[in-house]
């Protein structure tokens, strides 16, 4: 509760709880649909060419040096894969930005739901603010990374927290 006061402001905006519930309830029931593969993959396709593409501007921004990229659903094992960028430059260095891409999505959802969803609701553009509403859902459904994207960048992750947590205790002693 005390991290509310950062709320407060937007409670003020007239739209903003209502929308904030509607993109709750989107992403309740695009989590529902995990279970079965094909709704999933047609429900979060925007999600989806949107984690993707974060993974490949940052894979090109730090050299990772994306080499394939589809949006296409494959099965792999025993699970389903809904997108995948490959890239053949990956290192410690940059794996865990790269992997770590799509929480990206979660500001970009943040000021979809702030800057156009809310302002919709004050407009009464109800079929767009409704449209709107699923997107940014798609997004934050999106932003969180996949167990794969936490295999690729696990290890430099962990160098990462590592290095920042010495820096930390550094600070304090």
């Amino acid at each position: 509760m005390q991290y509310m006061h950062y709320l407060q402001p937007y409670l003020h905006i007239k739209g903003f709880i209502p929308s904030l519930a509607l993109t709750f309830t989107w992403c309740a029931f695009l989590f529902r649909f995990r279970s079965s593969m094909w709704s999933l993959a047609f429900l979060t396709f925007p999600g989806t060419a949107a984690h993707e593409t974060a993974h490949y501007l940052v894979g090109v921004l730090l050299f990772a040096k994306p080499q394939t990229f589809t949006l296409l659903p494959k099965k792999v094992g025993n699970t389903w894969v809904l997108g995948s960028v490959s890239f053949s430059g990956i290192c410690l260095l940059n794996a865990a930005f790269v992997a770590m891409a799509p929480f990206l999505l979660m500001p970009i959802a943040w000021l979809a739901l702030t800057h156009i969803v809310s302002p919709l609701w004050i407009k009464e553009q109800w079929v767009l603010w409704f449209f709107a509403n699923y997107l940014t859902a798609t997004f934050l459904f999106a932003g969180i990374p996949s167990s794969q994207d936490f295999k690729v960048g696990g290890t430099s992750l962990c160098v990462y927290l590592t290095l920042a947590a010495f820096w930390c205790l550094g600070r304090i002693l």
